[in-house]
């Protein structure tokens, strides 16, 4: 009888106990959270705790979700976890060669979300592809990165490396509208044309002059689409001055150029930097030998002064001057540069397209 009793009192205390109570354990040294599994989704977990409050945990800061029964959809999303986590803590050590495939396969299935989860994937890939001078195919993360910020995504992640993103232009201050003559540029026009900028009209518009960039980079002779939406915004309308420096009609270039060299004073850092190389690289398009030696000290800004900040740029720019005097008859002085070009930037992109394009 007493056997009986006791398990009818255990019986009754378990059937009593909450159901569905979980912990979700973090990476690193944050505390575990403690409630019910409220949703797990693409973005990660949310907890609300017995005093009703609600946290959310992204995936790469999920290490285990223990429960009384685990939630539906959790074997899913684990593995991601576990992905994410290893990509980002990877990064966070300046190991982007083994966290780029990582992220390069999750942003297949994160590009055009609006989250924290899909930030630290797009984040991720863009520092990975600058680090590995991938400057093309780097865009499309970037608008990315600039439409989760312009829709208030934040994340704690890569907190301890320097910022990827201008927050008053939403460029990414070393992704300049400047290419190198590649066979992937062709398909970084393609991928922009495309490129779905979820309503925002800013990031759609910075998207649309990377592509006409990228167009006339590879010989288009269209002038920029009438019908594309410039908005004004700081960072769509210095686009487009730098954009105007490639064009087809010579009213634009000369205008944007005057209005590039006039604003140079007022300019500094990244945006002095995109300014001298795009008003350079437009004079030595010029058939005249002074716009032509005016165009190629612009140019020489770039390695003189920016070439820590701004490696891509200033590798490409000694290309161009290097071209440009070799045009000339100035094979000497094209050699030293290039020579420079191979010691200071030893692995830019431009030694495999074999010229600045």
């Amino acid at each position: 009888m007493l056997r009986t009793a006791t398990a009818a009192i255990l019986l009754g205390l378990l059937l009593a106990r909450p159901t569905g109570g979980a912990q979700v354990l973090r990476r690193g040294t944050e505390p575990a959270v403690e409630g019910r599994v409220a949703g797990i989704d693409d973005a990660g977990v949310t907890v609300r705790s017995e005093s009703g409050a609600v946290h959310f945990v992204p995936w790469d800061r999920v290490r285990e979700v223990v429960a009384d029964r685990p939630p539906p959809g959790l074997g899913r999303w684990m593995p991601v976890a576990q992905d994410l986590w290893r990509a980002r803590s990877r990064l966070e050590r300046h190991d982007t060669t083994l966290a780029e495939p990582l992220l390069e396969r999750l942003f297949q299935e994160y590009r055009g979300r609006t989250h924290e989860t899909a930030l630290v994937v797009a984040e991720g890939l863009l520092r990975c592809r600058l680090a590995r001078g991938d400057h093309a195919r780097a865009v499309i993360p970037a608008l990315e990165v600039a439409r989760l910020h312009r829709a208030n995504v934040t994340t704690d992640s890569y907190s301890g490396l320097p910022p990827v993103l201008d927050a008053e232009t939403s460029l990414c201050p070393v992704l300049a509208p400047a290419w190198v003559s590649a066979r992937a540029l062709a398909r970084i026009e393609r991928d922009l044309a495309e490129y779905d900028g979820q309503g925002d009209e800013v990031v759609s518009a910075i998207a649309a002059l990377y592509g006409r960039a990228a167009a006339w980079a590879l010989g288009s002779a269209a002038p920029l689409d009438e019908d594309v939406s410039l908005p004004e915004h700081r960072g769509v309308q210095w686009m487009q001055l730098l954009v105007q420096c490639g064009s087809p009609i010579g009213d634009e270039v000369q205008q944007a150029r005057e209005r590039l060299s006039r604003d140079l004073a007022d300019r500094s850092g990244w945006r002095e930097a995109w300014a001298r190389f795009h008003v350079g690289r437009s004079l030595l398009q010029e058939t005249g030998i002074g716009r032509r030696q005016r165009g190629m000290v612009s140019l020489l800004h770039l390695p003189a002064r920016f070439g820590r900040d701004q490696p891509y740029l200033a590798g490409l720019a000694l290309a161009h001057v290097a071209t440009a005097l070799e045009e000339s008859g100035d094979a000497e002085a094209a050699s030293s540069l290039r020579l420079e070009l191979v010691r200071h930037f030893p692995n830019h992109p431009v030694h495999q397209a074999g010229s600045g394009g």
